[in-house]
């Protein structure tokens, strides 16, 4: 049985906007709940094609008891409606822009959405999947393989996997467009891996097991969400420069062009950059 959802159609939304009130990057933005829903939306990916926005929904009842498997569904936003994938357990999403394809993570393999918005079996069989990341610069996909949360880039024609060597695991991940490879882990530290570097950089400054969530934007900038704000992530300088203040705990971040969405429990915001005659 679908959760229940309490929606806010378009008009009621953007009415509400906070005036221009918050602060990314310098500009002001207006911010917006265009979602709530019971449990923990993560794993945000914006398909720039369709307009959909894929996430992840986590029970917190089950996260939160260390005696069941924790609970997750794959969802999209589609014109203000959240769509359950029904067919599979997802547990993440990622978009080829170039195929025009989306991947969904399970605990079977990796799928794609087919034209009827269905999961369809790709590759990978009985694999644990947990994490996707498609960068827009090239043809790799990254996946984080469960239990150990190893790193691989997987070759969907040949139903291969290559083992990612100097990252040990990842929570969360993000790949730049210099394919230098951002990732916490164990540490509870943010670190990068540069390309053709044996020995991870840790970030400074961010404060320890506070990192929630990491994005490539649309100019390919590496933007970290934490307890406390957003953050940008150089791989030629150690110390994250801060974009923005929040006043909650995220959970999911990702970019359409200017805009971005944020998510935190049982809600997600979309930021919007403000505009001026």
């Amino acid at each position: 049985m679908l959760p229940l959802l309490f929606l806010m159609v378009i008009g009621s939304v953007y009415t509400e906007r906070e005036n221009c009130s918050y602060l990314y990057d310098g500009m002001p933005y207006d911010r917006a709940a265009i979602l709530t829903i019971k449990g923990l939306p993560t794993n945000l990916v914006f398909n720039p094609l369709n307009k959909d926005l894929h996430f992840t929904l986590i029970d917190l009842d089950s996260l939160q008891n260390d005696n069941v498997q924790t609970k997750m569904e794959q969802y999209f936003l589609r014109e203000n409606q959240p769509i359950k994938i029904n067919n599979i357990n997802g547990q993440a999403a990622a978009v080829d822009v170039k195929k025009q394809k989306v991947y969904i993570a399970s605990d079977d393999g990796l799928h794609f959405l087919n034209a009827s918005d269905k999961a369809q079996f790709l590759s990978m069989k009985d694999e644990d999947i947990v994490q996707l990341f498609k960068p827009l610069h090239s043809d790799d996909l990254y996946a984080v393989f469960f239990p150990e949360n190893e790193v691989y880039v997987i070759d969907v024609q040949r139903n291969e996997k290559r083992k990612v060597e100097n990252v040990p695991c990842a929570f969360i991940l993000a790949v730049d467009d210099r394919n230098n490879i951002y990732y916490e882990c164990d540490s509870k530290y943010v670190k990068v891996m540069l390309k053709g570097f044996s020995e991870p950089v840790e970030f400074v400054g961010i404060a320890k097991n506070s990192a929630r969530a990491i994005a490539v934007d649309n100019s390919s900038r590496v933007v970290l969400a934490t307890n406390d704000g957003l953050y940008l992530l150089k791989p030629d300088n150690i110390i994250p420069t801060k974009l923005m203040d929040l006043d909650y705990v995220p959970s999911g971040i990702t970019f359409d062009e200017e805009n971005f969405y944020v998510s935190t429990n049982g809600i997600i915001y979309k930021y919007s950059e403000c505009e001026y005659e």
